[in-house]
């Protein structure tokens, strides 16, 4: 029989980074100050002679990294060249320790690519599937946030200054958001686009009780969410139209979705907040809201909701980060220059030390 004069492939014998082996290839650490990342080798199978190999941090693994995982993470600067690790003779594992000092964020999320590179012992190859791992190094997101309420006539509120009256194909509006209650309608949080059809109005509450929904009226449509909202607790909302289809996400997962009727044209006049007056009666506060003008995938805002962003991204149409505490202005921080002034009397306090990492 042909099978019986088979001759049988020998399996090498191989050696992975012990954070690879699994499906996940990163993981996220909690940056607080200095870190030590120990970073472990491991063989498959034990061998009789030293096993040495290289450890590379490299900009290009970071790079396909980031373009298989719609990630925008930055290589952390400094990192060692020419490292090696021994695994001794008859041992399994050898441990390397990366040390990262502190460092300030200043709205890009820093990661660490390793690969295993140049075996010593010709018996021993690297692992094909776990011989890559990315550490994302996450500063905690701690803030703080104004409490606001509205004031005045419909119209006053939060407004955007700067140049407007641009066309976009798509666009996406996303932020942190807690209500102290839900117990009137009509507290419009978001507003821009043109005056009809081609407003969008964004808001908690219509006409039908209870009013703990979102409502999103754009382009001669509408939609809305459950009514499950809870009082005092922060939600991540990140509306999204792609030219066809408008999605809302709720903490990065999709809750509901329409087709509107896409207007002609898409300009985006002016950006409002907190802009229905006094018939918005309950505390409002918001943080990292960011106006984009790409429809931000959901891989995108679920990679990106709990840190800063990178406020160079050429995406932007604005980026308010809403933690300024100086006077009534919320600084624009993309640097296209459209910062927002809240009208005397919106602003009621500060909170500080609020925390957005998943935590």
């Amino acid at each position: 029989m042909g099978g019986d004069n088979a001759e049988y492939k020998v399996i090498r014998n191989s050696v992975y980074l012990s954070d690879a082996d699994g499906i996940t290839k990163s993981r996220t650490l909690t940056v607080e100050g200095e870190l030590d990342i120990p970073i472990t080798v491991r063989l498959a199978q034990k061998v009789d002679s030293d096993v040495t190999v290289s450890l590379v941090f490299s900009q290009e693994d970071l790079d396909i990294y980031n373009s298989a995982n719609s990630t925008e993470y930055q290589c952390m600067e400094d990192l060692p060249s020419d490292v090696t690790v021994t695994i001794p003779a008859g041992s399994i594992t050898a441990n390397y320790t990366l040390h990262v000092g502190d460092y300030a964020a200043s709205g890009v999320t820093y990661a660490i690519p390793v690969r295993l590179d140049n075996v010593n012992n010709g018996d021993v190859m690297v692992s094909s599937g776990q011989g890559k791992f990315v550490y994302v190094l996450s500063k905690p997101l701690i803030v703080s946030v104004p409490v606001m309420k509205g004031v005045g006539s419909e119209g006053t509120g939060v407004i955007a200054g700067g140049e407007w009256g641009f066309e976009v194909n798509a666009w996406t509006f996303e932020a942190w958001i807690r209500m102290s209650g839900y117990n009137t309608n009509n507290q419009s949080f978001f507003r821009s686009g043109t005056t009809n059809p081609g407003n969008i109005f964004m808001r908690f509450g219509d006409s039908n009780r209870p009013f703990n929904y979102l409502q999103v009226k754009l382009y001669g449509g509408e939609v809305k969410t459950e009514a499950n909202l809870e009082a005092g607790k922060w939600y991540h909302w990140a509306m999204v139209y792609d030219g066809t289809t408008f999605t809302i996400y709720r903490n990065g997962e999709k809750d509901v979705e329409f087709q509107p009727t896409r207007p002609a044209k898409m300009v985006m006049e002016y950006a409002r907040m907190m802009d229905t007056g006094s018939m918005f009666r309950d505390e409002c506060s918001i943080s990292q809201a960011r106006f984009w003008k790409v429809a931000r995938t959901q891989t995108e805002i679920q990679a990106n909701m709990y840190y800063e962003v990178n406020p160079d991204n050429s995406g932007l149409i604005a980026y308010w980060p809403m933690d300024d505490k100086n006077g009534n202005i919320f600084r624009d921080i993309s640097g296209n220059g459209r910062d927002m002034t809240a009208a005397y009397g919106v602003i009621q306090r500060w909170e500080d030390g609020i925390r957005f990492d998943g935590k």
